[in-house]
């Protein structure tokens, strides 16, 4: 019968090498115990090499006669392993004493001495182990993970045990002295179930010479408001301020729900050679199709960057199981020798491991020299071909760069930056005669200085107008990639955390005492030319600026303003020579209409003069009961940019002058007529007496409109119940709609005449000249109108009637003649009344009165 069961025994579960050391574990390895019963029991089982392989042996601590789970007989050594730095080994043992677990270190030494295959329960003089502890301490897991470093401030290294299942499950970490394995000090667990101490790692992270100490909990859960907890993973570091004494655990938290972030934690050593050491942190299930993630996280004087700086991600979908890419993780080995630390990666599930090489990492120290970093734009000694002489100035860049390649570095110098594609670059270089300049470095390994000289020339003044925003220049570097041969020597890389730019800034000498800032005291007032404007004239505004500088000079000063939408922009008065004539543009800025006005380049001290801007005014629709401008001084000094703001107010009304005229033909009439007899059924027209029309017009003189006027009209026709005028049609011309109070033509009389409309004019001329004779029989005439008679009201709504327009009523009757031949020789007088009331203007603006008024035709 076999003493020895190797079947699923993990053999390689656990690999770690120190210097020419290297020790594989198998933690199920089983083994047939002592007991006359047959039983196996996984007390796991290491193999240590030598000197390339030429010497080994097998390293089993729990392989003894203390059995079963109460003893070491479920120990699982190797299911951790660490070395310390003197090469001994530190072996966890998780499963021991019902799974308590433990933490067994010996010599390599030792366990190469005197080896026999043969003697399977060799127990070595020199070993140390943990002991059983009380049963409250049962199925803690002390020993899944372990690992080493100095915390004592003795020069002597502590190891460090992970409890993933201990303090009621919240876990802990224990450091262990190295000499005697007494407990020292504990790291609790922040979450119950998280496997706090799943995984430990040392390294000095913030290079003060102290270890820091690493603690990965992959089960965490992080609950947001009242949301489903969600599993993803936490890291702590606990950064070591001296002996036994330890800062507040600083977090990072994975973001892939599932993703195990924390299950694997290695020190990689300084990738970025910024002079402290980096981290990579495994997530194996994190990812798409969860194909594992594992994260860079750079350190620095307080720790590590939140944000990693790289996150490699891999490259096998899950199968039949994940890949479980970065569920192990090897760091801090120049596998290529490139004087940088490499990476490897464990994926289980495919079989794979992967090593990361890392990229050489190029630090460069840039420097721009401007001289003079004041340009006096009089001091001009550079002359152009076909050109005045112009001021001329040097850029100076230095850079150093550190590095362990030779390579191509590509640069750039912009000048002016600051200024937008298209504007106008107030510097160039004198070669090119643009604002760009690019050049190539090749340098050498390790420090090198390289410097550069450009010659730049500032453009004639009359070319710009900016001259007090500072000049800036930029240099901008990168390393060229086109150089690299396309070979397996991995491509150095800039570094992450330094700029690749260097920025100075040049200024423009201006007349602004010796400190070179110029102070303004802008000051602006300005009056319209009028105070009020009528709805419906022709509105033209004059506003009279008077803009001053009591201060120092401003430069690019312009005077805004804002124009209301009633207003459009005409121009500059020219012809009153007391009146400055500006330039001036009309202008969108933010959908605002403006006029902008050049007041000087600079508007110097003592300036003060008086200009006329002119506006057309004439869209009220909106208008309130005023307009606004509002105008200000702007400049681009840096202090007392700009002037007061004035606001002018200029009052709106409404005026509307309406009119009401009639005229009615005939004016006369005398009864009885020539060739006509009466009939006492008539059917036509012609049958009752003479025609008798009557037209009312309103006209609007202005200058506004009105658009909700009623027009009355009370028509006499009849009395005692005969007809006077009896009323045949009603036309109207114009935004004229009528309706009357009783209906017209009741007894069906037949119209023969077409329905003509004369003008009111045309009714007028029509009229004769009345003699002195019949003057004096109308003012003895008894008057009939809708005082004495019954009357028909014709009620008129008209619509909107702008300056000059207007509307007409025509009413077509007949007199009738019966009635008024039974009196004879009497004197009558028929009189209609017509009157109008405007209700309401098309403005916002309300009138002081609305026009009203009446006649009788």
């Amino acid at each position: 019968e076999p003493i020895e069961f190797k079947t699923n025994q993990w053999f390689g579960a656990t690999v770690k090498a120190h210097k020419e050391k290297v020790v594989a574990c198998a933690p199920l390895y089983h083994w047939r115990t002592l007991k006359d019963s047959p039983e196996k029991d996984p007390v796991g089982t290491c193999y240590v090499a030598i000197q390339n392989f030429s010497a080994y042996a097998e390293y089993s601590p729990c392989r003894n006669s203390n059995a079963d789970p109460e003893g070491q007989g479920f120990c699982q050594a190797g299911f951790s392993l660490d070395f310390y730095k003197n090469g001994d080994l530190i072996v966890g043992g998780p499963g021991s004493f019902y799974w308590q677990g433990q933490v067994i270190t010996a010599s390599i030494a030792d366990i190469i001495a005197n080896y026999s295959f043969k003697d399977i329960l060799r127990k070595l003089a020199r070993e140390k182990q943990t002991g059983v502890a009380p049963p409250s301490y049962d199925d803690n897991y002390m020993g899944y993970s372990v690992a080493a470093g100095e915390f004592t401030g003795d020069s002597e290294q502590e190891l460090v045990a992970g409890v993933p299942r201990g303090a009621q499950n919240f876990g802990y970490v224990s450091i262990i002295n190295s000499s005697d394995l007494a407990f020292i000090q504990n790291f609790t667990g922040e979450q119950m179930a998280s496997y706090f101490g799943y995984t430990v790692a040392v390294s000095d992270v913030n290079n003060d010479g102290l270890d820091d100490l690493l603690v990965g909990a992959p089960l965490f859960m992080e609950r947001e408001f009242e949301s489903k907890p969600k599993e993803v993973g936490q890291v702590y570091l606990y950064l070591q301020e001296s002996a036994f004494l330890f800062q507040d655990a600083q977090i990072l938290t994975g973001t892939d729900v599932f993703g195990r972030f924390g299950s694997a934690i290695t020190h990689l050593g300084d990738l970025n050679q910024d002079g402290y050491n980096d981290i990579a942190v495994g997530a194996p299930f994190a990812g798409e199709d969860r194909r594992g993630k594992v994260l860079i996280y750079n350190g620095y004087s307080n720790g590590l960057n939140t944000n990693p700086s790289q996150v490699l991600s891999g490259a096998w979908a899950s199968q039949s199981m994940p890949s479980g890419f970065g569920f192990t993780l090897r760091g801090d080995s120049d596998v290529d020798k490139n004087d940088y630390p490499d990476l490897i990666v464990g994926a289980f599930g495919a079989g794979k491991a992967v090593v990361y090489r890392a990229r050489p990492v190029v630090t460069v120290n840039a420097q721009l020299i401007l001289n003079p970093v004041i340009v006096n734009p009089d001091n001009k000694t550079c002359q152009l071909p076909v050109s005045e002489l112009l001021v001329a100035w040097n850029i100076l860049h230095r850079l150093m760069q550190i590095s362990v390649n030779t390579f191509l570095l590509k640069g750039e110098l912009q000048l002016d930056s600051l200024k937008q594609k298209g504007a106008v670059k107030r510097t160039l270089f004198f070669d090119n005669h643009q604002s760009h300049h690019y050049f190539s470095i090749e340098t050498q390994r390790q420090k090198q200085l390289h410097c550069q000289d450009f010659l730049v020339y500032l453009r004639d003044e009359t070319e710009f107008r900016d001259k007090l925003s500072p000049i800036n220049i930029n240099l901008n570097y990168s390393l060229d990639e086109s150089n690299f041969e396309d070979t397996l020597t991995v491509k150095p890389i800039l570094n992450y955390y330094q700029k690749s730019s260097v920025t100075e800034q040049a200024y423009i000498l201006v007349d602004c005492g010796e400190d070179n800032l110029c102070i303004p005291d802008l000051q602006l007032s300005a009056m319209p030319d009028k105070d009020q404007l009528i709805i419906g004239e022709e509105n033209f505004v004059m506003l009279i600026i008077n803009p001053r500088n009591d201060g120092e000079g401003a430069y690019e000063a312009e005077l805004h303003i804002k124009i209301p939408p009633e207003a459009d922009y005409t121009g500059v008065e020219r012809s009153n020579k007391a009146l400055r004539v500006l330039s001036c543009d009309y202008k969108m800025e933010n959908e605002t209409r403006m006029v902008v006005c050049d007041l000087g380049n600079p508007m110097v001290a003592g300036t003060n003069f008086s200009t006329g801007i002119r506006f057309s005014v004439q869209h009220f629709e909106n208008a309130d009961f005023s307009i606004n401008f509002e105008l200000q001084i702007k400049s681009s000094n840096k202090v007392n940019s700009t002037s007061n703001v004035v606001n002018l107010h200029i009052n709106i009304s409404a005026v509307a002058q309406v009119q009401i005229r009639g005229v009615s033909h005939p004016p006369t009439i005398i009864l009885p007529l020539h060739n006509w007899e009466s009939k006492d059924e008539p059917t036509k027209e012609e049958e009752l007496g003479p025609l008798v029309e009557h037209i009312y017009e309103l006209h609007n003189i202005g200058p506004s409109a009105v658009n909700n006027t009623v027009l009355r009209v009370g028509w006499p026709v009849s009395s005692r119940e005969e007809f006077l005028l009896y009323i045949l049609h009603i036309q109207t011309h114009g935004p004229l709609h009528c309706q009357t109070s009783s209906p017209i033509n009741t007894m069906q009389i037949k119209v023969s005449l077409p329905f003509l409309f004369p003008s009111l004019s045309a009714f007028c001329l029509m009229r004769r000249e009345v003699t002195v004779a019949e003057a004096h029989r109308k003012n003895s005439a008894k008057i009939l109108n809708c005082t004495n008679v019954k009357c028909i009201l014709i009620s008129c709504t008209v619509g909107q009637l702008e300056r000059g327009k207007s509307a007409a009523l025509k009413i077509r009757s007949r007199l009738w003649a019966q009635t008024f031949l039974e009196r004879k020789n009497d004197l009558y007088t028929l009189s209609s009344n017509v009157s109008f009331e405007v209700k309401s203007m098309p403005y916002k603006v309300k009138p002081a009165q609305l026009p009203e008024g009446s006649i009788a035709v």
